[in-house]
């Protein structure tokens, strides 16, 4: 494992997380062009890295949600597709590059404080969403505790399949079980012969990837940690919704309500929404009006027509 995190900012490490989180972790261009920043970061150490091109594009002359189909073309010097008010245009190559995230390294970077042995790189244990990192040394315990990685234990299909991981390989003692999710999504979830441990709970600060030891032995050792508002907090009744702890975005008519709770549901599920199911209107420009989606458009984005919050 490597002796040092690699320096990013909260925002990086906040944009990786819930990219993890997510079914497939995977960005794409469009996405990143809003946080280039964060994105810039996480590229630069090598814990994003380019995973193929997207098919379609949400149109960039249209103001319409709907995806439009790309072609190639030799005038527009690449791939463009036919609006009615515009012509041909050309979708900049940037904005059709997806990316996915090089788990080798996130997990290197999270244990760079535990201690793991570097002769025993990460054994995937499930393809895809569970990981053996090793046995990690926690404080001023004697023994080394086992550590592992999953991503989406919230979900109840994933831990049966982890579930089922522990039976074909048991250790004595509890494994630790290292989780992309946030607490939130984790509260009352359990399974016997582990210890489920939110990773942004245990990080040595904010803008490190970087799991502190003595942090997560205080954690096992029952010591409470305070919960913090997600990226997303909507208020119970649903008429106010704050995005990073900014100021809050307010919402009155019902209809704002019920689309703003399903966005928001679906961000911490993982999922989008298609736009059949949050507006009549057929974009969320005009549901919510130009004021509103101003506050909102920096953070929410189309993908195939199913929208949802990118953050």
């Amino acid at each position: 494992m490597s002796d040092e995190p690699p320096r990013l900012s909260a925002e990086a490490v906040a944009l990786l997380l819930e990219v993890l989180d997510l079914e497939e972790p995977f960005l794409n261009g469009a996405v990143a062009e809003m946080s280039p920043g964060p994105v810039g970061m996480l590229r630069a150490c090598g814990l994003l890295v380019p995973h193929g091109h997207e098919t379609v594009s949400a149109s960039l002359a249209d103001h319409d949600d709907a995806p439009v189909t790309l072609i190639r073309s030799e005038k527009a010097g690449g791939l463009a597709y036919f609006s009615p008010s515009g012509g041909l245009i050309a979708v900049p190559a940037a904005r059709l590059t997806r990316y996915r995230i090089e788990i080798a390294s996130t997990i290197a970077a999270l244990a760079s404080d535990l201690a793991v042995p570097s002769t025993r790189p990460p054994r995937p244990l499930i393809e895809g969403l569970l990981w053996e990192i090793g046995d990690a040394r926690l404080g001023k315990r004697p023994a080394r505790v086992q550590t592992w990685f999953a991503r989406r234990m919230w979900h109840a299909a994933v831990r049966a399949q982890v579930a089922a991981a522990l039976q074909a390989r048991p250790y004595p003692r509890d494994v630790i079980i290292l989780c992309t999710s946030r607490a939130a999504r984790l509260r009352g979830v359990t399974l016997p012969g582990t210890i489920l441990v939110p990773i942004r709970d245990v990080l040595a600060a904010e803008d490190c990837l970087a799991v502190s030891g003595e942090i997560l032995d205080a954690r096992m050792r029952g010591v409470a940690v305070a919960a913090v508002p997600g990226p997303l907090d909507l208020s119970p009744d649903g008429k106010r919704l704050r995005i990073h702890g900014g100021e809050p975005i307010l919402f009155r008519s019902d209809a704002h309500i019920a689309a703003m709770r399903k966005l928001v549901d679906a961000f911490y599920a993982g999922k989008r929404v298609p736009i059949c199911e949050l507006t009549d209107h057929g974009t969320l420009h005009r549901h919510f009006g130009a004021a509103k989606w101003k506050l909102l458009k920096p953070y929410l984005s189309s993908v195939k027509g199913a929208w949802g919050f990118d953050l």
